[in-house]
């Protein structure tokens, strides 16, 4: 009787201890795509709420090129298209240009900033809506470039149409 008991117990403790390292493994892979993004929604979230504030200096701010050129998280393909984009809506139209600013995909924006949504770590995109502006959705889309995270794409820039948050 004590031999069934000790052999009973056994295979408890083995079966048991198989579960919890399969839920260990699980935990650290949902840690892990946390962390991801949370590092590539930080520098997201310092791209796009550093252009909030320069927005918000009226007419002390920089224009959208030069300041898109000067920041950090900015991809190189970013830049360019973004230069590409303004360039040809000046060209056609030097008095109205685009009419709408193509980082926001629109004329207003959340002037206190913007927070992360939602996002999908496949292409990776990240969704951020405004803090005072709920309903105000932006589609950003992120390029890891040499271990840093870049915005690649924001708004109408390097965006397709069917992933552009709708307006």
């Amino acid at each position: 009787m004590k031999q069934l008991i000790l052999i009973s117990t056994f295979f408890l403790f083995v079966s048991c201890s198989s579960d919890t390292k399969t839920d260990t493994t699980e935990t650290s892979s949902t840690e892990s795509t946390n962390d991801f993004k949370s590092f590539v929604g930080d520098n997201a979230l310092t791209f796009i709420n550093a252009y909030v504030e320069n927005c918000n200096k009226m007419k002390e701010s920089v224009g959208i090129v030069e300041w898109a050129n000067s920041n950090e998280f900015a991809s190189n393909h970013f830049k360019t298209e973004l230069e590409k984009i303004v360039t040809e809506a000046n060209e056609a139209d030097p008095e109205m240009g685009l009419g709408f600013d193509p980082i926001f995909d629109a004329q207003d924006y959340p002037e206190e900033g913007f927070e992360i949504d939602s996002f999908n770590s496949e292409p990776n995109f990240i969704i951020v809506i405004g803090k005072n502006m709920p309903d105000f959705r932006l589609t950003m889309n992120m390029v890891d470039s040499n271990g840093i995270w870049m915005v690649d794409g924001c708004g109408i820039v390097n965006i397709p149409n069917d992933k552009r948050s709708k307006r």
